[in-house]
């Protein structure tokens, strides 16, 4: 946005003129030299020339400057970038059931869970879709989470690795069923023994992404997403207190640093740069209308 790019250049103006004074920033270099020359290959893409550790140069360097960026890359072409001016001063919060933007605060906790349920599934290559279903009309949300906690116990038994992201939905009748994202082949029969000796009669559905699509893990992240944004807006506090459930163990790999203003260059023209050399392609990008923050992804 154009009051956020002035804000960043006049920033960057500063920090030049400040280096053609002649001072000198602790480290031994001069505040107006830019870090936005060369961003680290990501790890996902079986980097092995050192891009970690230059990652870490960035970070040691330029962590005390307020103008951060972030890199998520998932491999297959799917990438993410967000980028922000962090400010000193810590916001000022409201005592809890007392803030007066309680919907933008809402809007804002329901953009966290997808962007977290987003990078769970992707980084987890999330690939097929799973359903349980009861058989009865099961309208306890603490009975259908305990039985899923159940069903997630019984599974790892039976298969060390297994990893999930799950989102639960609510029917019109009032019965709880949940929708997980698994990776890959699942053995149906042995699944459906499992969930049935949790609850009982019950039945599963195991099946891929329908239509053409370039990655099926997008399919799932869109699917899933409208049931948790489903949850949100139905206000109930069960759902918003679990808004999903996902196994620990999943690793979302991240690139973060702090870049120092460049003449010319706009935080969001940075972090695009970042993210086109990445993945290759910039596709949605989305500006924060109040302050200085950005995210974009490769695909549209």
């Amino acid at each position: 946005m154009e009051h956020q790019e002035e804000g960043f250049n006049r920033a960057a103006a500063a920090d030049e003129a400040h280096a053609r004074s002649g001072a000198s920033r602790t480290d031994g270099r001069f505040i107006g030299e830019v870090a936005t020359g060369h961003v680290p290959p990501s790890r996902a893409q079986g980097d092995s020339s050192g891009g970690e550790a230059a990652t870490r140069f960035i970070k040691r360097i330029y962590s005390n400057t307020p103008y951060r960026i972030k890199i998520r890359n998932y491999g297959n072409g799917l990438a993410e970038v967000g980028w922000s001016f962090i400010s000193s001063t810590p916001p000022n919060k409201a005592a809890r059931g007392l803030s007066t933007q309680r919907d933008k605060n809402e809007d804002r906790a329901a953009r966290h869970a997808k962007s977290r349920l987003r990078q769970l599934i992707l980084s987890a290559n999330l690939t097929h879709l799973l359903t349980l279903t009861y058989k009865e009309n099961v309208t306890d949300f603490k009975r259908a989470s305990d039985d899923l906690n159940r069903f997630v116990r019984k599974m790892k038994v039976k298969v060390k690795e297994w990893r999930y992201v799950a989102v639960a939905e609510q029917q019109e009748r009032g019965a709880w069923h949940w929708h997980i994202a698994v990776k890959g082949y699942q053995d149906v029969e042995m699944i459906r023994t499992q969930w049935r000796e949790v609850v009982g009669e019950g039945n599963i559905d195991v099946s891929a992404p329908k239509g053409s699509r370039k990655d099926q893990r997008l399919y799932l992240v869109k699917y899933l997403g409208k049931y948790l944004v489903k949850a949100f807006s139905l206000g109930r506090r069960e759902l918003n207190q679990h808004r999903f459930r996902a196994s620990r163990n999943i690793k979302v790999v991240e690139d973060k640093f702090h870049i120092v203003p460049q003449v010319g260059v706009s935080l969001e023209q940075a972090a695009l740069s970042c993210l086109k050399e990445e993945a290759g392609a910039i596709g949605f990008v989305w500006n924060a209308d109040d302050k200085m923050c950005g995210w974009a992804c490769s695909w549209k």
